[in-house]
């Protein structure tokens, strides 16, 4: 939780940004400030912070350049006043510090005028895995306003790569009878403080370090439990938090606490003091501890009578004493690590046999063409390789394959384990297409181009905009409008089809009718509007008797008659309605007899 006190705005964005573990201490000394060197003077910029990995040794160093006004802030946040100069960056310190790790910065106080450029070197080793919330203390002076803020930064402190997994099996999946090796990933090197238990689920267990290989002979699953205890690291003294203290400046201001601590041979450990902070503050350490009492003082740096310090508080505690001390009003409260790993991985070893011989079922079309869809499947739905002629196809391992092309099939199952089976193989003949039909506009006069490229039994359907133009068989169609026009080919032997399209444009100087409709320009007849959305009128002239009906067919073929006449001249006008239409395409159709006009319908909603 950030406290906001005078500026919260500016305070928030800057120690939000810079928020690295940086502690006052003096155990990592030395670190090298490392910055790209395109960095504008005025910015903001931190290193990136290397993970770090329990029980290895780790020593790091993170570069970073402050702002020397709040305009680099301000380019971020609204809400800040830009052109603000700073005069003075303090680190105070940082509580909830991974244990074993220890930091230090180049400079605890940076004046942004003059000095911009830090790191901070993290050290030691971490002695537990986990999230650590750090809770880090700065003050920043503007102007003449000083701000303490308090902000949250995670690190993280992984587990070592060796105390993952507590050993490797080598050979533990098959068919059949399998033998299995292991080899320990925790291993002792020859010291004491390690022991291990094994049960290797076929009914034999031991504790030897390394142990013999082991036979399986039953298809099934056999759980292998391994643990390893480590108990070599003793106890540590990790941090020393004053809760309480008797301790007062002389003059009435905060203590400058520090801690002095007597181990039981009489050595003393003292550490450099947190200036005009009253408590609570912390000491973060790596102090391992040995058998017998120590002796814990809590004094005051700012000196008693005679110019000697205030020793203000006495605790006695042992490596046992993790927890909180009280001494009167007083109280401390120590963190001791005893770190005893226990390693326990359950792993598992699989015998299968080999799996049952995949089938595959397919439908028997009446008959099969190239570029048709000719689906296997597969008895398994997953873990499938198909085979052409004995040869894998190259990405055909789903549950379905479509064979292309003639030729002799087959399906490999492949179970998790690495067991497979073949099933039988199918012989798939893919009946050849028939030619493409291509034709031209010969005066109006759609005509194949090369009739006898065709089978020897055959037959042809025409079709405008899509549209199966009934009764249209013939090499030649006579076209009465422009449009898309197909033409398909059926080979009658074996069903296989093909087909030709092509845009067409109606040439109004040229008739390949029968009936004398040429009468009927073609530039008399509308339609319109098109596209339409309720009404649609029909406009045409013609100069001599005839029998007309006119009708709409919609996409799936199904058709309805508007109007028919009988021995009609003249001009013909007439609105219809399409309240009753679905909206879409469809194709009008004038029918004089013996041939036909057609034009393309657009129905919206």
């Amino acid at each position: 939780m950030l406290h906001k006190n005078i500026i919260p705005h500016f305070s928030l964005s800057l120690f939000v940004i810079f928020c690295f573990p940086l502690i006052l201490q003096s155990q990592c000394p030395g670190c090298q400030t490392t910055l790209p060197g395109n960095l504008a003077v005025d910015t903001i910029f931190l290193d990136t912070v290397p993970t770090g990995l329990a029980f290895l040794a780790y020593s790091e160093d993170v570069s970073f350049r402050l702002p020397k006004t709040t305009t680099p802030v301000a380019a971020n946040d609204s809400t800040i006043q830009s052109g603000i100069t700073l005069d003075e960056i303090k680190i105070l310190f940082i509580s909830n510090l991974p244990p074993g790790l220890e930091w230090e910065t180049n400079e605890d106080v940076y004046f942004p005028a003059t000095e911009t450029d830090g790191c901070v070197r993290l050290c030691g080793t971490p002695l537990v895995a986990g999230t650590f919330v750090l809770d880090i203390i700065l003050e920043v002076k503007v102007a003449f306003i000083t701000q303490v803020s308090i902000f949250q930064r995670i690190i993280q402190i992984l587990p070592s790569t060796t105390m993952n997994d507590g050993f490797i099996m080598t050979n533990s999946i098959g068919c059949g009878e399998v033998i299995v090796s292991f080899e320990n990933n925790v291993p002792s090197n020859g010291d004491n403080g390690f022991s291990y238990e094994w049960n290797f689920g076929n009914g034999n267990s031991n504790s030897n370090e390394n142990p013999s290989d082991q036979t399986y002979s039953n298809p099934g699953t056999y759980p292998v439990e391994y643990q390893a205890v480590i108990d070599t690291s003793g106890f540590i003294l990790t941090k020393i938090k004053v809760i309480d203290s008797d301790c007062a400046d002389i003059f009435g201001g905060a203590p400058d606490i520090y801690l002095d601590i007597i181990d039981p041979n009489g050595n003393s450990t003292v550490t450099p003091s947190i200036d005009n902070t009253d408590p609570p503050v912390e000491f973060n350490f790596n102090i391992p501890l040995i058998d017998g009492n120590y002796t814990l003082v809590v004094k005051d740096e700012d000196g008693g009578f005679g110019g000697l310090d205030d020793e203000c508080d006495f605790y006695s505690f042992n490596k046992f004493s993790n927890g909180v001390l009280v001494n009167g009003s007083s109280s401390v409260e120590l963190t001791i690590l005893h770190p005893v790993d226990t390693i326990r991985t359950i792993d598992s070893v699989y015998v299968y046999p080999v799996p049952d011989q995949p089938l595959i079922n397919y439908e028997l079309p009446l008959t099969w063409c190239e570029g048709e869809d000719i689906f296997f499947n597969s008895s398994y739905s997953f873990n499938n390789q198909w085979m052409s002629d004995g040869l894998p196809i190259n990405g055909a391992t789903q549950a379905s394959y479509q064979a292309l092309e003639t030729g002799f099939y087959s399906v490999v199952y492949t179970n998790d384990y690495g067991c497979s089976a073949e099933s039988e193989t199918e012989n798939i003949l893919l009946n050849e297409l028939p030619a493409i039909p291509t034709f031209n506009n010969e005066n109006n006069i759609l005509g194949v181009l090369v009739p006898g490229s065709f089978p020897i039994e055959y037959s042809f359907q025409w079709y405008y905009e899509n549209i199966l133009l009934p009764g249209e068989t013939e090499l030649t169609y006579c076209m009465t409008q422009s449009g898309n026009y197909i033409l398909e080919v059926l080979d009658n032997v074996t069903g296989c089809t093909n087909t030709f399209s092509n845009d067409e444009v109606f040439n109004p100087e040229y008739s390949c009718g029968v009936l004398g409709i040429e009468d009927l320009s073609l530039g008399s007849l509308k339609v319109f509007p098109n596209p339409f959305r309720e009404n649609i009128n029909i406009q045409f002239f013609m100069k001599q008797n005839s029998d007309f009906k006119i009708t709409v067919i919609d996409l799936l073929g199904r058709r309805i008659e508007l109007d028919s006449r009988l021995e009609y001249d003249g001009e013909f006008s007439q609105f219809y309605s399409s309240s009753k239409w679905d909206a879409g395409v469809y194709l009008l159709e004038i029918d004089f007899g013996e041939e036909r006009i057609y034009q393309k319908l657009v129905l919206q909603r």
